[in-house]
């Protein structure tokens, strides 16, 4: 493989708990009350439909309140050990890398860019890119289109069931992140990961 195309929360970032700490203050002063656990279903949707499948009539307002009280917590926010090694890695050999997230542009420049992570990336397609965001394969698609690959030259590493139905939609081979996953043993996958570092073994 030449084409290593990643997710960012849970996959190259360890944001889960601060994300869902945020969700739960946001859904909370919207009335509706969650323990972390009833909540972690929502983890690596786009956070509007997250919010429409809850029933919060402000939307839009939600969203604000949620991105708000995460970003005052990014410094809490890393990537995962070895993940930098890795992308790093990858470069050296040649290697074109992508980014599908679930996040919206603006979603990403707050919580995401100033990690410092943009830059080992040749390109990276956010949720409001494409018509239909994931699980839809169109944003995994756009992704490989940009970087000049195929399906089969091409990975997709994510660590919810909505990055592998994205992948299989795409026909694209999927790799379960087992350090992010929280539901391994409900989710289908191509191949599964213990440790980012493992990365590197499907390189062509």
């Amino acid at each position: 493989m030449n084409y290593f195309i990643f997710d960012i929360d849970g996959t190259l970032i360890d944001s889960a708990h601060v994300d869902q700490i945020a969700f739960q203050q946001a859904l909370r002063a919207q009335g509706q009350d969650y323990t972390l656990e009833e909540l972690r279903w929502s983890f690596g949707m786009p956070g509007r439909d997250a919010l429409r499948k809850l029933g919060i009539a402000d939307i839009e307002g939600t969203v604000t309140h949620w991105e708000t009280l995460a970003y005052a917590n990014l410094d809490q926010i890393k990537p995962y050990d070895g993940v930098l090694e890795v992308l790093t890695t990858l470069r050296e050999q040649g290697c074109k890398l992508g980014v599908v997230t679930s996040r919206t542009r603006k979603q990403l420049e707050g919580g995401v860019t100033p990690l410092g992570l943009n830059g080992y990336f040749d390109e990276i397609i956010c949720a409001d890119d494409v018509a239909m965001p994931k699980p839809a394969p169109d944003g995994l698609l756009e992704c490989l289109r940009r970087l000049g690959g195929t399906q089969t030259e091409a990975v997709y590493i994510g660590d919810s069931r909505y990055d592998m139905q994205c992948a299989a939609a795409a026909g694209v081979k999927s790799v379960l992140a087992l350090w992010g996953c929280h539901e391994p043993d409900s989710l289908t996958a191509d191949l599964r990961l213990e440790t980012p570092a493992e990365i590197l073994t499907l390189k062509s």
